[in-house]
C-alpha cells in the first residue's frame, strides 16, 4: 500500500527525535524502528503505532483508531491504525508511547538460516 503524502508528513512531524530510532520502510511505507522492531509508521493514508495489546484494545474506543490488519484479515494485536484526520489523537504522544512500549519488549532476534553452519 503506497504511502500518502499527508500521512508521511504527519509521521515525520510526530516521530520521536531519539538516537535509537531507525527509519526504514515496511510494506513500501516509511516506518520507524527500535531494537529492529517497528513501533510507528505509515500505511497508505493512515498511521500505525505499536502500543501493546492492552493499550491497543483501549485505544480502539477512540474515534479514528482501529486494530491494524495490514492484509485485511490477520490483526496485529500490539498495533493501532490511525485514520487521517483523527482529531482526538496527539500523534507525537502516541509515537513516543509506541517507542517506549517497543523498547520494553525483548529485542527482535533474526532467526538463523536453515542449514547454516557454525
Amino acid at each position: 500500500m503506497e504511502p500518502n503524502a499527508q500521512a508521511v508528513a504527519a509521521y515525520e512531524a510526530a516521530l520521536p527525535p531519539d538516537a535509537d530510532v531507525v527509519k526504514k520502510t515496511m510494506f513500501g511505507c516509511p516506518c520507524a524502528f527500535v531494537q529492529r522492531q517497528m513501533f510507528f509508521g505509515t500505511f497508505g493514508e493512515s498511521l500505525v503505532a505499536r502500543v501493546g495489546p492492552v493499550r491497543a484494545a483501549a485505544l480502539v474506543e477512540t474515534p479514528g483508531l482501529r486494530r491494524f490488519a495490514p492484509d485485511g484479515a490477520a490483526v496485529w494485536p500490539d498495533y493501532v491504525q490511525i485514520d487521517p484526520g483523527a482529531d482526538a489523537v496527539n500523534l507525537a504522544a502516541l509515537a513516543a508511547e509506541a517507542r517506549r512500549w517497543t523498547l520494553s519488549v525483548p529485542p527482535f532476534v533474526k532467526p538463523g538460516r536453515r542449514g547454516a553452519r557454525s
